[in-house]
């Protein structure tokens, strides 16, 4: 009987810590715009004859900025409790770019945000 209290107290006190830090919207889009600046910063850099490097900050900026635009209107968080999801709408479906939990937001990874912004954005994708 003491193991089983044991056991429902323990699983009581993950569930509070889990519930306790599930990150909000603002660490959802702050680690999804880190990476869309991750992926742009590549493309820009493998574009540096072109750009100089005033012009490819200001292209960053511009498209972090867009992003975050983006971000604002279109990402939906569905919160589970224990952790939540976000997801966008790509392609007329929802697609999961996001998860948090423990305070932790884990996002798409550098390749499925380069096929999105290039569907999304033109520049600075060729």
């Amino acid at each position: 009987m003491k193991k089983f209290i044991f056991l429902i107290v323990f699983l009581a006190v993950v569930a509070g810590a889990l519930i306790a830090t599930c990150p909000d919207r603002n660490a959802h889009m702050a680690a999804i715009k880190s990476v869309v600046s991750e992926v742009v910063n590549d493309e820009v850099d493998k574009q540096t004859n072109i750009f100089t490097t005033e012009l490819a900050s200001i292209s960053t900026v511009l498209t972090v900025n867009m992003a975050d635009s983006y971000l604002k209107t279109n990402l939906i968080i569905k919160d589970h409790t224990l952790y939540n999801i976000g997801y966008i709408n790509y392609k007329d479906e929802l697609r999961m770019v996001s998860v948090g939990i423990l305070n932790h937001v884990f996002t798409l990874d550098k390749e499925t945000a380069r096929e999105i912004m290039k569907d999304k954005m033109t520049f600075p994708f060729k």
